[in-house]
């Protein structure tokens, strides 16, 4: 493993680390914002970038590499959890407000018979 895999293994390790305790305390309003859109883009770029140097790997392994990885794989289900805790609640979401949006289409219709009629 190289010296920059290591680096870029605990830079990952902590981002990602840190989008886990984002969703875990904000969920859905984590993500609502363009901020949030971002962070997903960096944490996309950060697995490509991973799986890169890992897939180029040159076999020397510095210190600390297989802790490193093994954080990394505990961070990956850390990450790979909370995704889907966040796809939940963003399907709930989208229920809510298809609810919503029905209601404002009866209402609308109701208000446009209301109207024909008055």
């Amino acid at each position: 493993m190289s010296d920059e895999l290591l680096d870029i293994l605990r830079t990952a390790n902590r981002e990602f680390q840190d989008f886990v305790g984002q969703v875990a305390l904000n969920g859905v309003q984590m993500i609502e914002s363009r901020r949030g859109a971002r962070r997903l883009g960096k944490i996309s770029a950060r697995l490509r970038q991973v799986a890169e140097l890992l897939a180029a790997g040159n076999g020397s392994s510095p210190a600390g590499g297989t802790v490193e990885l093994i954080r990394y794989r505990d961070t990956l289900r850390a990450l790979r959890n909370a995704l889907e805790t966040l796809q939940f609640s963003l399907l709930s979401e989208k229920a809510r407000l298809e609810q919503l949006q029905g209601n404002l289409r009866a209402a609308e219709a109701w208000a446009a018979s209301l109207r024909e009629t008055s």
